[in-house]
């Protein structure tokens, strides 16, 4: 990542409704772009690398591997064209070794997903689960690939058997994405709230946290929430996409703005992921600039985009024909 200089003093001063305090964005923080989270993910690639240097049969680093660089891609960290190639080079690797392992089944139906390869994709989660019923990753993709269907019923069924299953809480963040993608923010907190009591400084509970705080329009906590979120994780753009938009949404535009356009000028020079920014200029009723973002993030075949059917950030602009035309170019199955 090229070193960002810039002289840019970007102190955000918030007059809170009720304390009236200041809240202030950490200008370095913003500059890292989640570069510690960026170079964690790296690490646990770079794990498996050495043992694959001690055992190149080794399916089960193949297969970390592939999962340590899709990470860097869902959140953002690199471009699709830079991971997904290594990525299908570890599942090669893996079925090489054994095609009939259910996660191998599992990391050949998330390439198909991330493909938009939408039949192939559902036959893969649903035989790598066959083999192994209590493949409770695979099931957890599956369900990701049901709500993004807007499949809630069957993506809420997996859920379920997931939750009966899951004794060291590993999947309260999965349950509550599902929550979030039905309004269901109040069920959302308790599970977050779980979530962060368990790694209070795990960054990602608290960004769901904020988002079901901005759902239920309780702007201050979704702010102070995200700020909390947003520091942890580093300054990863995920995090401040759902930051912008709740700033937007509370009505703190000149905030909002200023958080669009630095990325705006960040972006000349590093990957920053569109729907991400998007996500900011909704938040400000900023509708073409959030448009051509996404079609900025259509073009890069964003990881994000997957879930435009059931992102309800989108309802504003579910009408306007330009995203129209982006939905049916993402070619989602018919019901």
């Amino acid at each position: 990542m090229k070193a960002i200089k810039f002289s840019l003093i970007f102190l955000i001063l918030l007059s809170a409704c009720t304390s009236k305090e200041t809240i202030q964005i950490d200008t370095q923080i913003m500059s890292n772009l989640g570069l510690k989270h960026k170079n964690d993910f790296k690490g646990f690639g770079d794990i498996y690398k050495e043992e694959l240097k001690k055992d190149s049969l080794n399916i089960e680093a193949h297969l970390g591997l592939a999962e340590a660089d899709i990470m860097l891609f869902v959140f953002g960290y690199e471009r699709r064209e830079v991971i997904l190639p290594q990525v299908v080079d570890s599942y090669e690797n893996a079925y090489s070794i054994d095609p009939e392992h259910s996660d191998v089944y599992k990391l050949g139906a998330i390439i198909n997903f991330l493909n938009a390869e939408w039949a192939a994709t559902e036959a893969g989660f649903k035989k790598s689960i066959e083999i192994n019923p209590n493949n409770l990753n695979a099931r957890h993709w599956y369900a990701l690939y049901l709500i993004a269907m807007k499949r809630i019923e069957e993506a809420m069924a997996q859920s379920d058997y997931i939750m009966s299953k899951d004794l060291g809480e590993k999947y309260l963040l999965s349950r509550g994405s599902f929550f979030y993608f039905q309004y269901r923010f109040e069920e959302m907190k308790p599970l977050m709230l779980t979530a962060i009591e368990n790694e209070p400084e795990v960054p990602w509970a608290y960004d769901w946290l904020g988002m079901a705080y901005n759902g239920l329009s309780e702007h201050e906590q979704a702010i102070e929430t995200y700020i909390k979120a947003f520091n942890l994780s580093d300054g990863t753009v995920e995090v401040g996409g759902g930051l912008g938009h709740a700033l937007g949404q509370a009505g703190e535009l000149k905030a909002a703005k200023e958080m669009a356009d630095y990325y705006a000028i960040v972006a000349k020079d590093n990957y920053l992921p569109p729907v991400q920014r998007s996500f900011i200029h909704l938040g400000m009723e900023d509708y073409d600039c959030a448009i051509e973002l996404l079609e900025q993030a259509y073009n890069e075949k964003s990881w994000f985009l997957l879930f435009m059917q059931i992102e309800h950030w989108y309802d504003p602009i579910r009408k306007d024909p330009r995203f129209i035309d982006i939905m049916e170019r993402m070619n989602f199955p018919k019901k």
